[in-house]
């Protein structure tokens, strides 16, 4: 579980790092001429990219340790309730990939183009965001949400993790919403950073233990 571990540490790092980086704006598809005038700069910006960059890794690492946390969890007798969490989180977060994948290239290329003298493509603000991307990513995050606090019931009724640090964790995914405000999405952060760290600890624990008995058999 060393390994499993360390993964979950960065995923939760990295996500707790994202909105404390990323600018902020107002973003409305419904008026892209506008909404584009005021985020051109900040989606060209380096903090954009690093910070979605981040949320790419975060995610990417956090669907590599969740066959880690079912091994762990099944084998506490609690595999009926970690293994449905498992896949409703994974499924979640591939839900969500490919809308990190368009503000991460998509979007930036469209603000560049904007800062170019290239008004019209602000139209295309509107076709990417209202269309089936915003379904698939809200698919995306309900299904993170009940498949964190399904994890979170698990952990609590196995005792294998901490349960207050697999709640605040779960609480964080579960708010893990673009259109909350600015202030709400960092606090969301730094549940998700520190209920991941606490149950990464845990993990780490779990595997020294299992060594040390090892070496005394």
């Amino acid at each position: 579980m060393r390994w499993p571990a360390l993964t979950l540490g960065l995923s939760s790092l990295a996500l707790a790092a994202f909105p404390l980086i990323r600018p902020f704006f107002p973003f409305n598809p419904g008026t892209p001429a506008e909404t584009l005038a005021g985020a051109s700069r900040a989606v060209t910006s380096a903090p954009w990219l690093i910070a979605h960059y981040l949320a790419l890794v975060g995610f990417v690492l956090l669907l590599c340790v969740l066959p880690a946390l079912d091994a762990h969890l099944t084998a506490t007798a609690v595999a009926s309730r970690a293994r449905p969490a498992m896949v409703l989180i994974g499924i979640g977060v591939a839900l969500i990939l490919p809308t990190l994948g368009l503000e991460l290239y998509a979007l930036p290329a469209i603000g560049r183009l904007y800062l170019e003298g290239n008004p019209s493509v602000a139209a295309l603000v509107g076709l990417i965001y209202g269309g089936a991307a915003v379904l698939v990513m809200l698919l995306g995050l309900l299904l993170l949400a009940i498949g964190a606090f399904i994890f979170a019931r698990a952990v609590g009724r196995s005792r294998a993790l901490p349960r207050w640090a697999a709640v605040t964790y779960a609480v964080g995914l579960a708010f893990w919403c673009p259109i909350l405000p600015p202030p709400v999405r960092i606090v969301d952060g730094l549940l998700i950073g520190i209920g991941g760290l606490g149950l990464a600890w845990a993990l780490r624990r779990a595997s020294d233990s299992k060594a040390g008995f090892g070496i005394a058999a």
